[in-house]
C-alpha cells in the first residue's frame, strides 16, 4: 500500500507541480513551482500548489519574482478571484469585489448594501440568513454548501469536511505510520528519543474517540488520546518497569493536522515513560508546544490557521498551560525546558506519598 504523505510541504522546499496554470516562482536557493499567486500580506506570500495554499516568505523568492510580486501588490485586487479589479466593483469593510464573485456559496445571489454576511478566513461568503445551509469544516474553517456537499465530506460521526481537506485525509494506517516517522524525525531534533515501549497507533472515528475519553474520566472531545500502560516487576533478572502505548488518533483529518495531533500525543508518551508528574495545564501545555514545533515546520495556510488556534486558545487547560509553558521556552530553550521537566520525575512507587 502507497504510504506517502500526501499534500506536504516541508519548509524550505517546494512542491512540483504539474499545473497547467499560474507563474513558475523561483527561490533563492534555485528551487522551482509552478503556481497561482493569491495574496501578499506583509512579508508573506500565498501559492495555490496543486489546489492547496501554502505561505512563503516574500524574501524566499528571487529579485525578480520579488518585482514582480511588489507590483502585484499595488494593484487593486477582488477579494475572492484575486485578479485586477475594473470600474465596476462592491466593497464589503476592507476588502473589494467584482460584482459576480460578491455573492453567496448557498444562493449564488449578490450581496446588497446592509445585507449582513457570514465569511470564512479562505473568503468564503454566505448570507447571515443561509449560514444554516453551509458548513464549516472541522479542520480549517472554511464555508461550503450543505446542498452541494458530496456524500464523502459528510463524516458518519457528524464532522464535515472541505474538499481541500478531505483529500488530504488520513484515514489508513500506512499513511498515519508515514506522518508519525515525520513527527519522531522534529522531536528529536529536539532531544526527544524514540519510547522504549511498544506502541499502536488507531485511527478511530469521534464517538469511539469520545467513549474513550469518558471511560478514562478525560474531558472535551479530543482528537487524540495516549493510553499508556505500566508493568513494572520487582526481583529477578527481568527487574524494572515495562510500558505499552496506545494512541488513538481521529480518522478523516487532513495530514498537516494529523502531524499537530500526534505530536501531542507523542509528547504524553515522553512525558509517561521519564515518570513526569506535572499539573495538567502544565502537562498539555507541553504537548501543545510539540505541536507547535512542527507546525512550525509548515508553510501551509491550514498550518497558520492551527498554529493561531493553539496560540489564542481560551481553554484553561489547552490554551492556558500552552502560553505557560511557552514562557518557560523562552526563558530556558528546548535543551534548558526538558533538563528542567526531567528534575520532575516521579517514580510509581513514591506516586500518591
Amino acid at each position: 500500500m502507497d504510504s506517502r504523505i500526501p499534500g506536504v510541504c516541508l519548509l524550505g522546499l517546494f512542491l512540483f507541480g504539474s499545473l497547467l496554470w499560474g507563474r513558475v516562482w523561483t527561490t533563492v536557493e534555485g528551487s522551482q513551482t509552478e503556481g497561482e499567486l493569491l495574496s501578499i500580506e506583509g512579508g508573506r506570500v500565498t501559492l495555490l500548489i496543486d489546489g492547496r495554499e501554502y505561505i512563503f516568505p516574500l524574501a524566499r523568492f528571487t529579485a525578480s519574482d520579488r518585482a514582480y510580486l511588489l507590483k502585484w501588490k499595488e494593484e487593486e485586487r477582488c477579494g475572492v478571484c484575486r485578479k485586477s479589479l475594473g470600474d465596476k466593483k462592491m466593497q464589503a469593510g476592507e476588502q473589494v469585489f467584482h460584482p459576480a464573485c460578491f455573492s453567496c456559496l448557498v444562493c449564488d445571489r449578490p450581496f446588497f448594501d446592509r445585507q449582513s454576511i457570514r465569511r470564512d478566513e479562505w473568503g468564503g461568503m454566505v448570507h447571515s440568513e443561509h449560514f444554516r445551509q453551509a458548513h464549516s469544516c472541522g479542520s480549517c474553517g472554511r464555508l461550503f454548501s450543505s446542498p452541494r456537499a458530496r456524500p464523502q465530506q459528510l463524516f458518519p460521526d457528524g464532522r464535515v469536511s472541505c474538499l481541500s481537506c478531505l483529500q488530504d485525509a488520513v484515514t489508513d494506517v500506512s499513511t498515519l505510520d508515514a506522518v508519525s516517522k515525520r513527527v519522531r524525525r522534529g522531536m528529536s531534533e529536539l532531544g526527544l528519543p524514540a519510547p522504549t515501549g511498544g506502541l499502536t497507533m488507531r485511527l478511530v472515528n469521534q464517538n469511539i474517540l469520545n467513549k474513550e475519553v469518558e471511560r478514562v474520566h478525560g474531558r472535551g472531545s479530543l482528537r487524540g488520546l495516549t493510553l499508556t500502560t505500566f508493568r513494572t516487576i520487582t526481583g529477578g533478572p527481568a527487574a524494572g518497569t515495562t510500558f505499552s502505548h496506545e494512541v488513538w488518533v481521529l480518522s478523516g483529518l487532513p495530514v498537516v493536522e494529523c502531524v499537530s495531533i500526534l505530536a501531542h500525543e507523542f509528547g504524553h508518551v515522553w512525558l509517561n515513560e521519564n515518570y513526569i508528574e506535572m499539573s495538567p495545564p502544565a502537562v498539555e501545555g507541553f504537548c501543545n508546544l510539540l505541536s507547535m514545533h512542527l507546525l512550525n515546520k509548515e508553510t501551509s495556510k491550514l498550518a497558520d490557521i492551527l498554529r493561531k488556534n493553539l496560540a489564542m486558545s481560551d481553554d484553561l487547560v489547552y490554551g492556558r498551560g500552552f502560553r505557560e509553558m511557552n514562557k518557560q521556552l523562552d526563558k530556558l530553550g528546548w535543551p534548558g525546558l526538558i533538563r528542567d521537566l526531567s528534575t520532575r520525575r516521579v517514580p510509581l512507587n513514591r506516586r500518591g506519598r
